[in-house]
């Protein structure tokens, strides 16, 4: 039998950590229809059940107007689970209850499981769970995930849903006064699903529930006038407010059912989480406790991330080198376009692997502290700060999820800007979060920090962090002062949950989760948008003038091997073009590999091909043999100085480093040349690409124009077979021509840039204006090339290295926000009224 579970709760109830204990399986499925928030599907089996669990978005209520609640009532709606599974937290009855009431409403079987019960006993909270099952006529399991327990009682539960459905009673609150109208609405509805309780789809049109209403509408088209009608036929009567009635009524409720089955023995005592608060959340210890964490964050996964990289590096480099092997193989210097066009994707695609371990130590960080609770708290104690520059502790949230701590998604972030009741700081908001690090860019700030800044990665990645944050408070006090200071303002009120423990577990379930979302969009959007350039770099391709240039160079380099091996006794094995050009393709495969760290290369070489490969190991009294091993070595060096030349002109010359070599002029002033140009031209689609196309520009080396296959020395042909296995980052320190103050310019441009075109689409969405979407590309974007040029104008002028630039950079921005801090900001208004 297979049995679907909505797995519900509020936000830190563990509810994650009861997924995770009972499928194991952490996988996100697709997103909602016209919604961003995440849902989790886990898929496991019992000796009676194939079951399929799937983890709601956290709410505190299904009478609100945020995201996550419309995202939990439309699966409840339209999926039809069997049962709903609702974690409470222990430590919190009442409140957790009043979101039971309208989960049992729903006119579903409901199974509560009292989650984190061992915190609930530490603050001496004493729980009669058969007494509210008894009240509540549902199954009451109690558990602690994060040790495991329970597991068992709810397998069985689960086991035992279809008695449960058979001998299902509805639950019913008595609203009194709201009765009359709530009749009265089921009578009026026509609505035919018997999957859903028709009261409670009364109750959601006397809330004004949209879901609900979209779901009547249909078969009820005047379902709006009646739910408007029957408010205010209630306000006129009552001098109440429906939505203020229920929830003081289920609140009341909730307080019934507490005195009845609850005991609090050391109330008024002060619990752990009260005395680690009190250093925590103090007011002088709170912000340098908050930046020794960042700092351990991004040493502990930035910098040693990076060390570990060199390990995992030679299996990136395998990957390649098994691409090129299946490739169809080189004519020399003619490469075919199915072989160039692999070489590109797999560049582009382990340029963006190669940094996984790093996503990893990362996300696991930032896991333990969501299941430790220091998330909240990190919100309260950047309230303090943020309400200065009109910006909100509800702000920190979409800043996180943007990529605060580096490593987010501006998509997530901006969408989660919608449950901010305060209209001035939700628009700032909106405008800040496209500015923070999210995933896509730190790629490219490891890229440079590799190639520039290698001694000194914790230090830039901390100011790369900051500096963000510094710029968003600045930007943020603009917009708020200027064009969004007649908007409306609110307060800031926020649940700070207790300290728990977190599950090894479920941090690495999560960070896998999280690696694997990374993994995918590089093997999609990232792969596709990497074709889409292809094309543009590769056309219109080289001239006739050009291409004939190239041919004579192949021609004199062929002549030059011919002449040095025709008079030794293995001539006949080389005579021909085809000969030439498979011991080109056997010998640098062959040093590619050996570069690799390939243990059984020789042995697979001496297999595959026993006559070419007496020329790549050439015995001591083999002089001919040897010959032809210079030769080889400098035909090889030969062909690669070509196809270096027609790569980089080939790119110049395309439309994409047409439109780079436009942009210099302007550029120049940053330190930007056009190949900087075209990276992040690519970017503005994935920001990822913007590695991707540097990885591939610089993958084959730089070029030198003068110099020629003839007078290459042996000792440059091993340099050159090293290169080819370089990482992109050395690669592009070794070739670029750039310095540290060129890679901190780049930097700062790409901290202020607009984002991708997803994050734009998710503006215009929740600003629902187009003029707001081209202002968030186009204000950062100047200020962004204004910032840039003049850092690297003046930096250059005083001669500062990258780092002494940098830093200077972020004690000025230190400096601006310290003073336009003591700006008073002026709060127009409050409101409580919800926004659609």
């Amino acid at each position: 039998m297979q049995l679907k579970v909505a797995l519900a709760g509020q936000p830190n109830c563990g509810k994650s950590t009861i997924f995770n204990m009972l499928s194991g399986i952490h996988q996100h499925i697709a997103n909602y229809p016209g919604v961003t928030v995440d849902k989790k599907s886990g898929f496991f089996s019992t000796k009676e059940l194939d079951i399929e669990m799937v983890d709601l978005p956290g709410t505190y209520s299904f009478s609100s107007y945020s995201l996550e609640e419309k995202v939990a009532k439309e699966f409840i709606i339209d999926e039809n689970p069997d049962v709903i599974l609702n974690i409470v937290d222990a430590s919190s009855i009442k409140r957790s209850l009043y979101f039971t009431f309208q989960l049992l409403e729903i006119g579903k079987p409901v199974i509560i499981v009292i989650n984190m019960c061992d915190v609930a006993e530490g603050r001496g909270i004493i729980i009669d769970d058969k007494k509210i099952e008894k009240i509540l006529g549902c199954p009451v399991i109690r558990a602690s995930a994060a040790k495991g327990e329970g597991k068992k009682e709810i397998l069985a539960a689960l086991e035992n849903v279809v008695e449960l459905k058979e001998n299902y009673k509805e639950f019913k609150i008595n609203y009194e006064e709201l009765e009359p109208l709530i009749t009265q609405v089921q009578d009026e509805i026509n609505f035919e699903n018997n999957e859903i309780n028709k009261r409670w789809l009364s109750i959601k049109v006397l809330e004004n529930d949209q879901v609900a209403i979209k779901l009547l509408e249909d078969k009820n088209p005047n379902i709006s006038e009646i739910s408007h009608n029957l408010r205010e036929k209630f306000h006129d009567m009552f001098d109440k407010d429906v939505d203020s009635f229920l929830a003081s009524f289920r609140y009341e409720n909730s307080d019934v059912v507490c005195h009845k089955c609850v005991e609090e023995t050391k109330k008024g005592e002060l619990t752990l989480t009260d005395k680690v608060d009190k250093v925590v959340l103090n007011r002088w210890l709170s912000f340098p406790i908050l930046l020794i964490i960042i700092v351990l964050v991004y040493e502990l996964s930035i910098v040693f991330g990076y060390k570990i990289t060199d390990y995992t590096w030679p299996i990136l480099g395998a990957i390649k080198n098994f691409v090129a092997d299946i490739s169809p193989a080189n004519d020399i210097a003619k490469v075919p376009m199915i072989t160039d066009l692999a070489s590109w994707l797999v560049n582009s695609a382990v340029a963006l692997l190669n940094y996984l371990p790093i996503f990893f130590i990362l996300f696991a960080l930032i896991a333990i502290m969501e299941d430790v609770g220091y998330m909240p708290r990190m919100a309260f104690i950047l309230d303090r700060v943020f309400k200065k520059f009109g910006l909100h502790g509800q702000s920190t949230l979409p800043l996180v999820l943007g990529g605060a701590f580096v490593g987010g998604c501006a998509v997530p972030g901006v969408m989660s800007t919608k449950g901010i009741a305060d209209d001035r700081a939700r628009m700032a908001t909106i405008m800040t979060v496209p500015l923070m690090n999210c995933l896509a860019k730190v790629p490219f700030y490891t890229l440079l920090l590799g190639a520039f800044f290698l001694q000194d990665m914790g230090l830039m990645m901390f100011y790369i962090s900051t500096v963000t944050i510094l710029t968003a408070l600045i930007i943020a006090k603009f917009l708020t002062g200027t064009i969004l200071k007649t908007r409306e303002t609110a307060p800031f009120v926020m649940e700070l949950p207790p300290y728990h423990l977190p599950t090894f577990k479920g941090v690495i379930l999560r960070a896998c989760e999280r690696v694997w979302v990374y993994i995918k969009k590089v093997c999609t959007i990232v792969i596709a948008v990497a074709i889409v350039l292809f094309a543009l770099l590769q056309f219109p391709g080289l001239s006739d003038e050009k291409q004939e240039m190239y041919n004579k160079e192949e021609t004199k380099i062929l002549a030059n091997f011919d002449k040095a091996v025709s008079k030794t006794k293995y001539y006949s094995l080389v005579d021909t073009r085809e000969e030439v050009a498979s011991l080109l393709n056997f010998y640098d495969g062959y040093r590619s590999k050996k570069m690799a760290g390939s243990k059984s290369v020789d042995e697979s070489y001496a297999s595959k091909n026993p006559e070419f490969y007496k020329f790549l190991k050439v015995a001591k009294d083999d002089k001919d043999a040897k010959k032809i091993n210079t030769a080889l070595r400098k035909l090889s060096t030969g062909r690669n100085t070509i196809l270096r030349q027609q790569k980089n002109d080939k790119i110049e010359s395309s439309l994409l480093g047409m439109a780079g070599r436009a942009l210099e002029p302007i550029t120049q002033f940053a330190g930007f040349d056009w190949k900087i140009n075209v990276a992040f031209l690519s970017s503005f689609a994935a920001r990822e690409s913007a590695v991707a196309t540097l990885g591939s520009i610089y993958e084959t080396g730089k070029i030198d124009m003068n110099q020629t296959a003839s007078d290459t020395s042996l000792d440059s042909v091993d340099d050159e077979m090293k290169n080819q296995n370089e990482r992109p980052e050395e690669t592009m320190s070794r070739n670029s021509g750039y310095t540290p103050l060129h890679a901190a310019s780049i930097i700062i441009f790409m901290l202020l840039t607009p984002p991708c075109i997803a994050s734009m689409i998710v503006v215009k969405m929740q600003t629902n204006s187009w003029a707001w979407m081209l202002f968030a590309i186009f204000f950062p974007f100047t200020l962004a090339l204004v910032v840039a040029s003049l850092f690297f104008t003046i930096s250059s002028a005083f001669a500062l290295s990258g780092l002494v630039a940098m830093t200077y950079y972020y004690l000025i921005l230190l400096a601006i926000v310290v003073i336009i801090s003591f700006i008073p900001e002026k709060r127009i208004n409050w409101t409580t009224k919800p926004k659609s």
